[in-house]
């Protein structure tokens, strides 16, 4: 019926059947009006079933009443199925009407050619009155026994961290359950607050994996039958009343070939064709002033660090928050003060933010803005344009008392901050946003279009309907998506933003490096962004290991966050050396997965080595970082993976140049060994395709 690249949509009447294909994977449906709607086959690229029942693939709850989608008895009708066609993606509606109950229910269905996977999502459309929901569900699936792969969240943004503490962000965990356990987890505000919304689970031959594109409150959970595990992931609890169509939250699933590093590969496929649309994630070597002046910036300081950056080899400058008008500030870490005025201080910048902007542009730069558009400073709410009535609150809290948040559920509330976003974004004309959240209530608050327990739901989709809008308005302006460092890390949130702040925890190097690791079995690593910042113990003057400092950070986005005036010549030489190493491999970054070759590094008791490696998806190039902890671990043997086994290979170190030649099967028989090195713990190595 359809067909982009390997991605197909089949019709088989006969059987009642519909198929959608992609990556060597296939998804069946019995969709028909002969029959209740089910999932029959989910079969992987090495022809492996993975599922261990027929049924339907998820549910409609309305009240107290669980309704399964498609089934004939519960009252749906179905109606017809379309096919739209876009680029490389395809993407089956299937409509079924539930006319007890004043429903027409969408189920959707979309794949994209090169990638395993298969996005899902569920619309409903009242038919006359407004109809009540509840708990709305993105998948639930049998599947079979294995085990399950996790990756926590940031777990607080309090920044600074001591030598001793244990790593509790973006951890990878693993569990098994016996018959009869079952295991959850979710997140009660922001998605990635606990833990990311994504999991894979091993099998013999495959790996299976989920994500949910949603940046709120979800809800996972696994039972362990005898046949295998029973999966449900959607919405957290919640009820809603649809006045209009309304999008359940969106899955990406799917099984790849393989392992963990397979999954993540054709997981970030589809993310960069069937969520970005085939818009590229370009990483640019970015200076924040965030670290090094706090929320003290004036014109005069900007533009002397923009010149120095612009020397180091920098390619955008960040503005962070303060530049706006900050009466009765509290200090140099106040940034809350003055938040939703959109004013610039004219005392410090005196001529508006558009100079430098241009400055920026006449160096060569990039120029980005710090916004929080999702909260506004109490002092400022009362004026004549800004109504109280807009704040979220929960148990008629705020939750924060100085800088409240904003409901975007509130469709005047999206207007004033739509309204000063553009006229912001145009007369300043940045071509970077940074996008905050600092702080996050779920509104129960009367007057604002939700009800008691679907402000979470309401103020999400008024964030993505700001965004969209954004990115319609301004289709090459990039956006950051930054919520206390990780709070609001989905997969979905790559539809609309171009690189995400990890944490405010920037610093030390290890730590950097275990989110990175962790990060990027989910995320693909271009859009990971970490900052080299002075620390107490990786001081940027006479520094011990500045290699190591800046190369912790080369495997994502690479930011930078100091104040660089005092800086001797030849700290400023060894700074630009480190960027240029950065910028030759960094088309290799932009397109790569990544996959872990060691233990995940941790502040305590890491591996002595931890490897990353990262490969374009032809595995032309790859990249393997290697960082020595272990002073006493002098020499380590790596074995890269997914390499083409046929292909000759040159291996080249960043320090020592050409190292040899070897193919494919013979580096992942044999290795690269590395050597502890009298100048940095880190090393990168470059693998890079000759010929057949």
């Amino acid at each position: 019926m359809a067909q982009a690249g390997d991605a197909t949509i089949a019709h088989d009447g006969a059987a009642g059947a519909w198929t959608l294909a992609a990556g060597g994977a296939t998804l069946t449906l019995a969709l028909d009006p002969s029959r209740d709607f089910a999932v029959l086959h989910l079969i992987s690229p090495s022809g492996n079933a993975w599922t261990t029942a027929t049924g339907p693939d998820t549910f409609v709850r309305i009240g107290e009443k669980t309704l399964p989608f498609g089934s004939r008895s519960a009252g749906f009708v179905y109606q017809n199925v379309t096919i739209d066609a876009s680029g490389r993606k395809l993407q089956l509606n299937a409509v079924f009407d539930l006319t007890t109950k004043g429903l027409r229910v969408t189920r959707h269905y979309a794949v994209v050619a090169g990638s395993p996977s298969f996005e899902t999502w569920t619309s409903f459309a009242p038919v006359g009155t407004p109809a009540a929901l509840a708990d709305l569900n993105a998948l639930q699936l049998s599947v079979p026994a294995g085990t399950i792969r996790w990756l926590t969240g940031l777990r607080g943004d309090v920044a600074g961290m001591t030598d001793g503490e244990v790593e509790t962000a973006f951890t990878l965990e693993q569990r098994t359950l016996a018959v009869g356990q079952q295991f959850a987890l979710g997140a009660r505000a922001r998605a990635s607050e606990d833990a990311v919304p994504w999991f894979a689970i091993d099998g013999a031959q495959d790996e299976f994996y989920a994500a949910l594109m949603w940046s709120g409150a979800w809800s996972l959970e696994f039972d362990r039958t005898s046949a295998g595990l029973v999966l449900s992931v959607g919405l957290a609890p919640m009820s809603t009343v649809a006045r209009s169509s309304v999008d359940g939250p969106h899955v990406v699933f799917g099984v790849a070939a393989g392992g963990l590093a397979q999954a993540t590969s054709a997981l970030q496929a589809y993310v960069l064709d069937g969520i970005r649309g085939g818009r590229p994630l370009t990483p640019l070597v970015t200076y924040n002033t965030w670290f090094a002046y706090g929320a003290e910036v004036d014109a005069a300081s900007i533009k002397g660090e923009m010149e120095r950056a612009a020397g180091l080899g920098a390619e955008l400058f960040v503005i962070d928050a303060g530049w706006y008008v900050r009466t009765g500030s509290a200090g140099r870490w106040d940034y809350e003060t003055g938040i939703g005025a959109w004013t610039p201080d004219q005392s410090r910048f005196p001529g508006g933010l558009k100079p430098l902007t241009d400055y920026a542009h006449d160096l060569g730069l990039k120029f980005g803005l710090w916004v929080e558009p999702e909260r506004v400073s109490l002092s400022l709410v009362g004026a004549p344009d800004m109504n109280e009535a807009w704040l979220a609150q929960s148990d008629g809290s705020y939750g924060s008392e100085s800088a409240p948040q904003l409901c975007l559920a509130s469709d005047t509330a999206r207007r004033w901050i739509l309204d000063r976003l553009t006229s912001l974004i145009d007369e300043v004309q940045p071509d970077y946003l940074k996008w905050d959240n600092n702080m996050f209530v779920n509104c129960d608050r009367d007057g604002h279009g939700h009800g008691d327990t679907d402000g979470n739901f309401a103020h999400v989709n008024g964030l993505y309907d700001l965004l969209s809008t954004l990115r319609a308005h301004y289709p090459a302006l990039l956006i950051e998506n930054v919520s206390g460092g990780g709070s609001r890390l989905d997969i979905g949130m790559l539809r609309y933003s171009d690189a995400a702040w990890m944490d405010d925890r920037t610093a030390p190097s290890v730590h950097v490096r275990h989110n990175l690791q962790g990060l990027s079995a989910v995320f693909p690593p271009a859009y990971l962004l970490s900052f080299v910042t002075e620390h107490a113990a990786e001081s940027l003057h006479r520094p011990r290991d500045l290699s190591l400092y800046f190369r912790s950070r080369m495997g994502g986005v690479l930011g930078l966050s100091f104040k660089s005036h005092a800086f001797a010549g030849s700290e400023n030489a060894n700074i630009a050396h480190e960027l240029a190493i950065y910028k030759a491999m960094r088309d290799t970054v932009s397109a790569s997965s990544a996959a872990l070759l060691t233990l995940q590094a941790t502040v305590v008791d890491g591996p002595a080595w931890d490897v990353l490696q990262e490969r374009t998806a032809t595995s032309h190039q790859v990249i393997v970082s290697a960082v020595q902890s272990d002073r006493g671990a002098r020499t380590f043997n790596v074995k890269p993976t997914a390499l083409q086994p046929q292909t000759t290979y040159v291996v080249t170190s960043v320090d020592l140049g050409v190292l040899g030649t070897a193919t494919g099967a013979e580096l992942m028989a044999d290795g690269i060994d590395l050597t502890q090195s009298s100048t940095s713990a880190a090393h990168i190595v470059i693998i890079t395709a000759t010929r057949q």
